[in-house]
């Protein structure tokens, strides 16, 4: 399962995941794709062309799922146009942005197109021209986006994967199997940061299974005073915490 703990650390960057992946996951299944919309910035026909590109070149990827139904990340395709008759300057910038849901940019790739127009001041533009500064810009920025994102999704069913793995560990207590393998997930992650404080997590609960050990092993030597000082040691933010508290009162009873 992609258990609440990951609800609650790993899924604060991508909240949308945490309606894919929050379910009971066996050990078995496959991880669920990356869900992505694919939208214009703005209204126009040119920008609508690169998403419609974007999408082709993505949706044939099985961990790939081009919908703006609950998305995990939101690629936005914007073009500005930029034309002056009097100087004859015609330019075309385009980018490509891809997000999490909560706003956490994964990659950016831009192109600007220029051509000139030598005309005189005042006049219509040549028609050939503008339209070849966006069919170039088009073709630019759609090939320029393309890899980044295909890689920023390899990374991330990778890093979804070792979640999993980590997840099934330490729901066994393997604290030091689940840190592991989540050691191996770099900065180039838009999860980084949370899975390190998920790493944090699994050092809490191993100490927390620890002093419970102690304190057991003190209170059966007839020592509760003892095992009362460990338990008390306890993170309060630990799930073994209420189980600490317990034997606390059932210690002190006895001294």
């Amino acid at each position: 399962m992609f258990a609440s703990r990951v609800k609650g650390k790993v899924l604060l960057l991508a909240l949308a995941v945490v309606a894919s992946l929050s379910l009971s996951i066996p050990a078995f299944a496959g991880v669920p794709p990356v869900r992505m919309s694919i939208t214009p910035g703005g209204q126009s026909g040119i920008e609508q062309e690169v998403c419609d590109r974007l999408s082709m070149g993505l949706s044939n990827a099985q961990d790939i799922v081009i919908s703006t139904v609950n998305p995990d990340w939101f690629v936005t395709c914007t073009i500005i146009e930029k034309t002056d008759q009097n100087t004859g300057q015609i330019r075309y910038n385009g980018t490509v942005t891809v997000k999490t849901r909560d706003g956490q940019v994964i990659t950016t790739s831009s192109v600007q197109k220029y051509n000139q127009d030598y005309v005189v001041p005042g006049q219509q533009l040549n028609k050939r021209l503008v339209d070849n500064a966006a069919r170039d810009v088009i073709g630019a920025v759609s090939d320029r986006s393309l890899p980044p994102i295909q890689q920023a999704v390899e990374i991330e069913m990778e890093t979804r994967k070792r979640i999993i793995e980590a997840e099934m560990k330490a729901e066994d207590d393997k604290y030091d199997d689940a840190t592991a393998i989540l050691r191996a997930i770099g900065p180039d992650s838009p999860r980084f940061k949370a899975v390190r404080a998920l790493m944090d997590e699994y050092a809490m609960e191993k100490e927390a299974m620890q002093l419970i050990g102690t304190a057991k092993s003190k209170a059966k030597a007839g020592a509760y005073t003892q095992a009362v000082v460990a338990l008390k040691q306890v993170n309060k933010k630990s799930k073994r915490y209420r189980n600490a508290v317990a034997l606390m009162a059932q210690y002190r009873a006895h001294r």
